[in-house]
């Protein structure tokens, strides 16, 4: 049983690896323009619009999860998916962040009904009240 464990915790590390790699939105961003094409690095700096130093960093991380591949063509550095699934994880996480943008939007809709229930309520409380005044 304890080996289990062990190799269970051995890829429980190595998906932690590659969520903390996704766990940032300039990566993802990264992701999302790499799923199309590959790209130089000076072609995400042009799109990106972020310090070179940044751009190697999140390069850097998404390579180590295994992420991100380069090839060299001539004094060019280009970047590829390596895990070209990656991109079906990605859509699977905005699945999701739709169902639940949809879900909060349908519970401020009852709210909003509610509140303007509430406020009809109160002006026509108050319009009673001025009218008995005068």
């Amino acid at each position: 049983m304890v080996k289990e464990v062990n190799k269970n915790m051995a890829l429980y590390e190595m998906q932690a690896n590659i969520c903390h790699a996704l766990s940032h939105p300039i990566r993802l961003y990264i992701l999302d323009l790499l799923s199309t094409e590959e790209l130089s690095s000076s072609q995400l700096l042009d799109v990106l619009d972020i310090p070179k130093a940044n751009l190697s960093q999140h390069i850097s991380v998404l390579k180590e999860a295994g992420i991100l591949k380069t090839r060299k063509e001539g004094t060019f550095q280009l970047l590829s998916l390596a895990i070209p699934k990656i991109k079906d994880a990605c859509q699977l996480v905005r699945g999701i962040l739709l169902d639940r943008l949809n879900e909060e939007q349908k519970t401020m809709t009852v709210l909003k009904k509610n509140l303007d229930l509430q406020v009809k309520n109160t002006n026509k409380i108050s319009s009673k009240k001025s009218a008995k005044k005068v």
